[in-house]
């Protein structure tokens, strides 16, 4: 079969981009059919999103941008652009320029704390460099940069030698640990290794290669377009054929100016086409010294169509202001950014080796300083709240997090009930503003891409009536057990508080007994101190039309006396309906443990949403 599922069909807007290129070297006419059959036999991305899959998104969401330059249908690009929002929307209200996809997005699992695959990050920097060559519209350089400057450095030590699977925009322990199933994807996944995370270790070297590749574009008149800003030097023919060298020297994105250097073998007219950055009001130039006035905005292409000759040279200054964001759908959280890099609180960073080889090491990072920080900011000018601090750039890898060149001074409070999960995770944002009782500090904050342990959208401390105390966790005073629980799922989640909308629901945490089927199962909660106890209520999970989870054959509450379990006295009915808490009243008994022992159904699995105790 062309094209069999499931990833040949997904990804092969790659193959088409192929053909096209082959395309414009030999004119032949058979590989415009072959890339017709291509586009008919592919997934379809063009009425939608057609896989949740993070790598397929990220490869694959412009697939009919692609097709585009054959078809020449406003629909195809108009439905790039319409994916790319929608993922953003659902999943992506988070900083970095990425989406949370730790192997696929999960509705209910859209905060900062979750991930997205190192090959996932590598992917979306080449869709968007595509993206920029056939549209030119420098918005995907805008977002290119986001995830290539931000994102994509702290996916590997900054030697380059390992990598962890997964990344997150709040991450403050890279362990060996599973993060299953706060991150979907179980085992190490945040363990810098370069010998275990399949794909990523090959898909990922391609991430800087292609961005160089990236920096400059021909244009349609003959010119040249600076779009991605980087040291580099570019060689090609412009105007009526001559081959000029424009040298490029800057500290960018460290530093805000860009200086050019043109090498020509003779004058030579034609247009030079500078991007100014969506996030750059007054961009300033100088052409040999002199002021250009172009009217250029951000979000817009800078024209300088003059005659050239050797030696010109042409400075471009990029004003970087500091600015905010705010994540009104993640709890009102906010980010801060200079220019195009986004900043992380600086945390302390301990490697500890664990693995691999001499040459080619493996690392688990701790934190050695408190992370569990908000923002304290000014009311009438939140961007007022942080002095900018440069230092001399590093002779050798920027993005490390004792050699960043730029830097923020921030006051912020600890928040000691922001805690890590169970799990491991840093714990879930509460709603800004909080409150806090401890005293203000003055802070560090680091470009993003220089913080392998990172959180970067922040909470907001507030002193005003709607600052809130950051709440406990649900339950955290019971130690919750069971006969057995599924590697990708949780005990934790049947005391985690989040409601489900029925027994069928995806989008929350869940307990079962998987892949147990027709044998007897318990679920305990241990109580710190005696507790008294007269009522059990049970959200079953069932995922009929789906998988093999069914609500239980039958099942009853025990307590313990002593070390003894023992039924609990009742005239309840023992329900085992969907959709709906099922409830049982008892004498009231005073216990340190109680369970539901549950004898699941011939051939199927059981497991629960949420468990009540009262």
């Amino acid at each position: 079969r062309f094209l069999p599922p499931f990833w040949q069909q997904q990804r092969a807007a790659d193959n088409l981009y192929s053909v096209y290129w082959l395309y414009n070297r030999t004119g032949q006419p058979w590989l415009l059919e072959l890339a017709e059959k291509i586009y008919r036999n592919m997934a379809d991305w063009t009425d939608g999103i057609a896989s949740w899959h993070n790598v397929n998104i990220a490869q694959a969401f412009d697939s009919p941008a692609i097709f585009y330059m054959q078809s020449h249908d406003p629909k195809h690009l108009t439905a790039a652009e319409r994916n790319y929002r929608e993922v953003r929307r659902l999943y992506g209200q988070v900083p970095g320029g990425m989406f949370g996809g730790d192997e696929n997005c999960r509705p209910g699992y859209t905060g900062p704390r979750q991930a997205i695959e190192s090959c996932g990050v590598a992917e979306q920097m080449l869709s968007d460099e595509m993206l920029l060559r056939i549209t030119g519209d420098p918005v995907w350089a805008d977002r290119c940069e986001r995830v290539a400057l931000n994102t994509f450095p702290a996916t590997m030590t900054p030697d380059l030698k390992a990598l962890r699977y997964l990344t997150a925009p709040n991450l403050v322990l890279s362990d060996r640990r599973s993060k299953a199933p706060g991150l979907q994807n179980r085992g190490p996944m945040l363990h810098y290794n370069p010998h275990i995370h399949r794909c990523c270790q090959h898909n990922i070297g391609h991430g800087w290669p292609y961005y160089a590749e990236s920096l400059w574009a021909a244009t349609r008149d003959n010119g040249l377009a600076a779009v991605l800003y980087a040291p580099c030097a570019v060689t090609a023919r412009v105007g009526d054929g001559a081959e000029v060298t424009i040298e490029e020297d800057t500290n960018y994105p460290f530093e805000e100016t860009v200086r050019l250097t043109l090498h020509v073998p003779r004058p030579i007219r034609f247009p030079l086409k500078l991007r100014v950055p969506g996030w750059c009001d007054q961009p300033e130039v100088l052409v040999n010294g002199k002021p250009f006035q172009s009217g250029a905005r951000g979000g817009s292409f800078m024209v300088i169509d003059r005659q050239w000759k050797e030696g010109d040279r042409v400075e471009l200054t990029l004003p970087m202001k500091v600015r905010l964001t705010v994540w009104k759908a993640n709890k009102n959280s906010v980010s801060v950014h200079v220019g195009p890099l986004t900043f992380s609180l600086k945390i302390g960073e301990k490697y500890i080796r664990s693995g691999g080889t001499d040459r080619w090491p493996a690392w688990e990072v701790f934190p050695s300083t408190p992370w569990n920080y908000g923002l304290v900011l000014e009311p009438e000018d939140p961007t007022r709240s942080f002095d900018v601090v440069r230092k001399p750039m590093p002779a050798g890898q920027p993005f490390e997090a004792e050699a960043a060149p730029l830097q923020l001074l921030a006051k912020a409070k600890r928040i000691p009930g922001w805690k890590l999960d169970d799990l491991g995770l840093v714990g879930p944002l509460a709603l800004s503003p909080v409150r806090s009782d401890e005293p203000v500090e003055t802070v560090t904050l680091i470009p993003m891409g220089c913080a392998r342990l990172r959180i970067s959208a922040f909470p907001v401390v507030g002193e005003g009536p709607d600052a809130r105390p950051w709440p406990e966790p649900p339950h955290s005073d019971i130690e919750v057990k069971a006969s057995h629980c599924f590697e990708q799922d949780t005990v934790r989640a049947a005391c985690d508080g989040r409601l489900p909308r029925s027994s069928s629901d995806q989008s929350i945490p869940r307990m079962t007994w998987w892949p147990q089927r027709g044998t007897e199962e318990w679920l305990a909660y241990h109580f710190g101190q005696p507790k008294q106890v007269r009522q059990v209520q049970v959200y079953w999970f069932d995922d009929t039309g789906r998988g093999h989870c069914r609500v239980p054959q039958s099942w009853q509450v025990e307590w313990l006396d002593g070390e003894t379990w023992k039924p609990v006295r009742s005239e309840d009915p023992y329900t085992t309906l969907p959709d709906r808490f099922n409830t049982v009243h008892f004498d009231p008994v005073k216990t340190q443990a109680i369970r539901i022992r549950v004898q699941l159904k011939p051939d199927f699995s059981a497991g629960v949403l949420e468990l009540r105790v009262r």
